[in-house]
């Protein structure tokens, strides 16, 4: 066995020098091996109001078949988290402060196009609701499970121009949330525009519209911030900021 091993290395080391000596005679560069490209992309978003609300999260899409870059299947698995407040219809009962868990895994396909991709995806969501003081009008504590769909949309309709859209809809509670963004270039892939946002369940109702900075480096992570103006159904106006990064590897 030891002797076999020694021959394999011998005829590949006689076979690599045989072939840098044709690279040196010929003149040929060696050619570097392919960069691989990124598979996994992880999504992190943190949001607050002032209206005492704050979320987070975090959303993983894993290309298992081909890169990011190419058009395929995709899997998502996401988690979000956060905190809100809200008065009671009963007066006895006062403010309420809610919690909640939620957690979606979904299964969907991408098609990538040189200006533009377009993803969809559909699977199953769980949600978890806390609140305190216990208040018996609300209906959305426990924990539930619903279908959920989504869709991604980018556009680059030029060089100095972006489209992007996030839509997804859940039967838990008809859940729905949706963001629109419009954006003109500054220079090093950083854009800059309007952007629109409709969010809300059987319960609340919430449409929201700032300006965002997209495209933002810092090392191998993709970031952007916006913040704007809110309107609630229940609680009228306020304002909101958020900030969401991208990873992929």
């Amino acid at each position: 066995m030891r002797g076999n091993v020694l021959g394999w290395a011998t005829a590949y080391l006689a076979l690599t020098s045989a072939a840098g000596a044709a690279d040196w005679y010929t003149g040929a560069e060696e050619l570097a091996p392919p960069k691989p490209q990124p598979s996994v992309a992880i999504d992190f978003a943190f949001e607050a109001t002032s209206q005492q609300a704050v979320s987070g999260a975090m959303i993983g899409t894993i290309a298992p078949l081909s890169p990011l870059a190419e058009s395929g299947l995709r899997i998502r698995l996401g988690g979000f988290g956060g905190s809100y407040v809200y008065y009671a219809s009963e007066p006895w009962v006062g403010r309420v402060n809610g919690y909640f868990e939620q957690g979606a895994a979904m299964l969907g396909y991408e098609w990538i196009e040189r200006l533009w991709q377009f993803a969809l995806f559909g699977g199953v969501e769980v949600s978890h609701d806390a609140i305190s003081p216990n208040d018996p009008d609300n209906t959305v504590k426990g924990t539930h499970a619903g279908l959920k769909i989504g869709a991604d949309f980018y556009a680059r309709p030029s060089d100095q121009t972006m489209i992007s859209t996030i839509a997804t809809y859940s039967t838990d509670h008809n859940a729905y949330y949706t963001r629109l963004k419009f954006g003109l270039a500054i220079g090093g892939g950083v854009f800059v525009g309007p952007e629109a946002l409709a969010l809300g369940d059987d319960f609340f109702h919430q449409w929201r519209g700032g300006l965002h900075l997209s495209g933002l480096r810092f090392g191998g992570v993709q970031f952007g911030i916006s913040g704007g103006y809110l309107q609630d159904q229940v609680r009228g106006p306020g304002g909101y900021g958020l900030l969401d990064a991208r990873l992929t590897f």
